[in-house]
């Protein structure tokens, strides 16, 4: 109907077709090093400020060189955030988390030997539980080290994670940006 109205060709802000601007652009090119090189980057900012824009960006990457595993579910358990993770690795999942594990870390180093670079973003990473955060930790660090995990979300997640008992987080954090309009 608006299509109609204002005799667009296309829906008003589609994405399919998005510019970064000169600010996303670099952090776009820093988190694609980062895909091929692993860490743990933290991109942050308030609502408005381009986060979403760039994981779009990164969810564009040619799929027959990267594997950009997305969960924007972040309030779920950590079961299910593993059954997210299943499904985007293409692995079936099984009765419980801990045998999906081992399936995830299988499937992570045959996609690395093939020459795929891997990035997992976990997409409003402020509203994860941190205990499922560390958690997650805790089996990416069983991924080929290449492995690239990219936490969205925003700048209350810092704060969180300069909490002394998520220091074992926040230490291995190899990029952060904190996005601004």
């Amino acid at each position: 109907m608006i299509r109609a109205f204002y005799g667009l060709t296309q829906n008003p802000f589609d994405r399919r077709e998005l510019e970064l601007l000169p600010a996303q652009r670099e952090i776009h090119d820093t988190l694609k090093v980062h895909c091929q090189q692993g860490g743990l980057c933290l991109v942050l900012g308030v609502p408005g400020t381009g986060k979403s824009v760039i994981k779009q960006s990164l969810q564009r990457l040619p799929e027959n060189q990267y594997l950009v595993a997305t969960v924007a579910r972040t309030l779920h358990t950590y079961t299910n955030t593993v059954k997210i993770l299943c499904e985007a690795f293409r692995v079936e999942f099984e009765s419980n988390a801990f045998k999906c594990e081992r399936r995830l870390i299988e499937q992570a180093f045959s996609l690395n030997h093939a020459g795929k670079a891997l990035t997992t973003i976990l997409d409003d990473a402020h509203l994860m539980d941190l205990a499922n955060l560390s958690r997650l930790r805790l089996l990416f660090e069983d991924f080929p080290k290449n492995h690239n995990l990219v936490l969205i979300g925003r700048p209350s997640l810092l704060a969180a994670l300069d909490l002394g008992i998520h220091q074992d987080i926040k230490s291995r954090v190899t990029y952060l940006s904190l996005t601004s309009l």
